[in-house]
């Protein structure tokens, strides 16, 4: 059979080896996956895809040169695929090149705007250090973070709290049919949630300025979405400052990154909507809920470092004891920006009743007591007990807190949301109630919060009037921590399977609706900062029996009934006179109603702007903070607090820490960033000769040479071989002092990137390791004697 001219001058076609490709790529083999696509783009050299996919081959069979030079074919073929530019980043990363994957990464999200994979990439390098581009991180965040137009969010404490109740009456009939108008009614309602203008440098100075971090709340939205007590009070203070500013003050919003070790700022329209959707229910899955917490890590990970207004007050209404560097970056803002540091202390509940906490939180909360006591300038607080406590343990660690730099903020506001409602109805079938037939305890299921007596009271009074004259006990809250006996108490009696129901997840609108149905609620705290359900039971007219610990008698006031802590027969008392004696019962609810004023939230905002302004005028500014005098003779360790109690004259190493070269402290001592980390000593002037001990550690699978500095100039130099410790003893001459301050520079030559061995759990460049140090007079032979005996008996703690 003969071929045709046509025939015989036709090319081969690609198909067959695009189809062989193809099938090596899937079943991994990419050396033959090469071959084949290599093949094919000699046929047909133009396609932009079969470039990507022979990079592809390439990049896995460990070529990354050819990798490289394919990706960049098919770019120069199709300059304006996203694919291709977001390949080279991921490309760029293996090359140990961050700076030119982030340009990538950023040109695949431009060009195809949303792309997942290209931002995951950008978060990745923000959580290794690696610098963006303040430009092109900012767009692209404010695109992230634009609240969707389809979801307008319902705010608390509006402008017009009646426009809004009238708005949602009306909103269940109207969404249907009338959605935008709808939706532009509440936009114009919540105008006051869109970010203004950053003032002027010169201007901000003028003006007082609260900056609120949100660190504590941002990580909770990661894992939850109902909120609990500390918040709840965050998002009803900032949201009714943002909504109802008071005049003259400014008022932003930050949180922390602990990846990139920084702030950000968050956008006030972004919080207001991640707050307003917290209170629609528990759902975590629910696909608004995910957009609004991601766009919040977008945020955060990608925004540039947060520039506070000069003398600003960096206020925390919630915690930040689970955050090891955040005091380094607190000293960092207030030698940059003069800011004022004020914390809201909610309880001292770790230290005064650590039997109540588990391990690690009692470590990280005497951790960062140690911290605020030498950083905060004021405090605010939610009791006069919880003043008290915090009074007792500043004076146990030895630092003197004058009472009137206290300012305690009652937590008596109003807990009621009209802006959405259920019918009452559909939340007791939900759970298979009855109107009146139950008794509510909200909280947390904890040790602290003493369900097990609660449970013991039921089965005696079950025991004393049978189950049918007993309501059921309804507890709503989360699972805290040491609760195994509170169900284990639960599953072993059948009794009180009958009349014990744990509920959690639930949302505002049913929250509510269980207040006013219930016959009225429990609290038998043994401790407490304040008691929010306390005063949000006076909120719904509910008469409410409490245990006198704490600050209960402080939130119950008048209003409440009381048992002492305790003291099980009283308890047992007091509640069969609530629940059998319906006349008296009713007689506490009408004192309730009748004279239980909540106070609008947004007046504890203005009670703590009023406490800033007076504390801190317009203008003024934190001196440089001064460092801080280690005791000589005494060895401080750079690792995280083993501790389970506070002691007197107790002291932490952190905080000779300065600079932005320290990775938090592990359980070992702490690691330095690439760049290298200072420890900075105030020394007393014209002193004799010291001598500097500090162990040092080497990294996993390299050597590590290493040079340590004092006042810059070079004072030890070496090699540390892989995981050695390693202990210097260097003098320090008197000329090394300077202006009465000894800083040590600390400085490795090489890193461990502990995102290859983690699989991108831990994104830290580690360098050189810091284990603890000591300093002492080089005529102190006692000294430097006990401490080589401790090192070499390894009895250092």
């Amino acid at each position: 059979m003969s071929l045709s001219p046509k025939a015989l001058f036709r090319k081969p076609s690609a198909s067959p080896l695009v189809r062989a490709g193809d099938q090596a790529r899937d079943s991994r083999n990419w050396i033959a996956a090469a071959e084949a696509y290599g093949q094919a783009l000699k046929i047909k050299p133009g396609r932009a895809d079969l470039w990507v996919q022979l990079g592809h081959a390439y990049k896995e069979s460990g070529d990354l040169a050819g990798a490289e030079k394919a990706y960049l074919k098919s770019m120069a073929l199709a300059p304006t695929v996203a694919d291709t530019h977001l390949q080279l980043g991921h490309l760029r990363r293996l090359q140990n090149l961050p700076d030119k994957a982030a340009a990538h990464y950023f040109d695949a999200f431009e060009l195809q705007p949303g792309q997942p994979d290209a931002v995951d990439g950008l978060m990745q390098l923000a959580s290794q250090g690696v610098a963006m581009d303040p430009a092109r991180a900012g767009a692209l965040v404010s695109r992230l973070s634009a609240t969707p137009a389809s979801s307008p969010a319902v705010t608390m404490d509006s402008v017009s709290r009646h426009l809004e109740e009238a708005l949602a009456k009306i909103a269940p009939a109207l969404r249907e049919e009338n959605a935008a108008l709808i939706q532009t009614l509440m936009g114009n309602l919540a105008a006051a949630e869109m970010d203004r203008p950053s003032a002027p440098e010169s201007e901000q100075t003028e003006v007082s300025h609260l900056v609120f971090d949100i660190s504590d709340l941002a990580g909770y939205f990661n894992a939850a979405r109902l909120p609990t007590g500390i918040q709840r009070v965050q998002i009803e203070v900032i949201a009714g400052l943002i909504q109802n500013p008071r005049s003259g003050l400014g008022v932003s919003i930050c949180t922390f990154s602990k990846d990139r070790d920084l702030w950000t700022m968050v956008s006030k329209d972004l919080f207001l909507r991640l707050c307003a959707l917290s209170l629609e229910s528990g759902d975590t899955s629910d696909v608004t809920w995910k957009q609004a917490v991601k766009a919040l890590k977008f945020q955060t990970e990608l925004s540039p470092e947060f520039v506070f207004p000069r003398g600003a007050c960096l206020v925390n209404l919630g915690t930040s004891w689970w955050l090891q560097n955040y005091f380094m970056h607190v000293r960092k803002a207030k030698a940059l920006y003069g800011i004022h540091y004020v914390p809201f202390v909610h309880d001292m509940i770790p230290v005064m009743t650590p039997e109540h906490c588990v391990r690690e939180l009692t470590q990280d909360f005497i951790s960062w007591a140690l911290g605020v006591f030498a950083h905060a300038d004021h405090f605010l607080t939610n009791s006069e007990a919880s003043k008290r406590d915090l009074l007792a343990v500043a004076q146990r660690l030895g630092h003197d807190v004058d009472p009137r730099n206290v300012h305690v903020v009652q937590l008596n506001a109003d807990f009621r949301k009209p802006s959405v409602t259920v019918p009452m109805a559909q939340t007791l079938a939900r759970y298979g109630l009855a109107d009146g037939d139950y008794v509510l305890f909200v909280s947390t299921i904890e040790s602290r919060k003493n369900h097990l007596n609660a449970f013991k009271a039921w089965l005696e009074l079950i025991q004393r009037h049978g189950a049918a004259k007993i309501p059921r006990l309804v507890c709503v809250g989360n699972r805290g921590w040491l609760n195994d006996a509170v169900f284990a108490k639960l599953e072993a009696n059948r009794d009180l399977q009958s009349k014990v129901m744990i509920v959690s997840g639930v949302s505002d609108p049913d929250l509510a609706n269980l207040y006013r149905a219930s016959a009225f609620t429990l609290y038998p705290s043994t401790y407490e900062g304040w008691g929010l359900p306390v005063t949000e039971s006076f909120c719904y007219g509910k008469a409410a029996l409490l245990s006198d610990a704490s600050s209960l008698p402080e939130a119950g006031g008048d209003f409440a009934d009381y048992f002492r802590v305790g003291d099980q027969a009283q308890f047992v008392e007091r509640l069969e006179r609530l629940m059998l004696d319906l006349p008296y019962r009713q007689s506490r609810e009408q004192n309730i109603v009748e004279n239980f004023r909540p106070r609008p939230w947004r007046e504890l905002g203005i009670e703590i702007a009023d406490a800033m302004v007076a504390w801190f005028p317009k203008g003024s500014a934190d001196p440089l903070p001064a460092s801080h005098a280690p005791t000589l003779g005494r060895y401080y360790p750079l690792h995280r607090i083993e501790d389970l109690a506070i002691y007197q004259g107790m002291e932490s190493a952190e905080r000779f820490r300065t600079g932005q070269g320290w990775w938090f402290p592990d359980d070992w001592g702490n690691w330095t960033k690439p760049d290298g980390g200072h420890l900075t000593f105030r020394l007393p002037s014209n002193e004799e000769p010291l001598r500097l001990y500090i162990g040092l550690l080497g990294l996993s699978d390299k050597e590590q040479p290493f040079r340590i500095t004092l006042g810059g100039m070079e004072a030890a130099s070496g090699v540390l071989p892989r995981q050695t410790r390693r202990w210097l003893a260097i003098p320090v001459p008197s000329d090394a002092l300077g202006t009465d301050e000894l800083i040590v520079g600390l400085k490795g030559d090489q890193f461990d990137d502990f995102a290859v061995h983690t699989n991108g759990i831990d994104t830290r460049k580690a360098s050189l390791g810091v284990v603890g140090f000591m300093i002492c007079r080089s005529s102190d032979l006692q000294s430097r004697a006990d401490f080589m005996e401790a090192l070499a008996l390894g009895s250092l703690t």
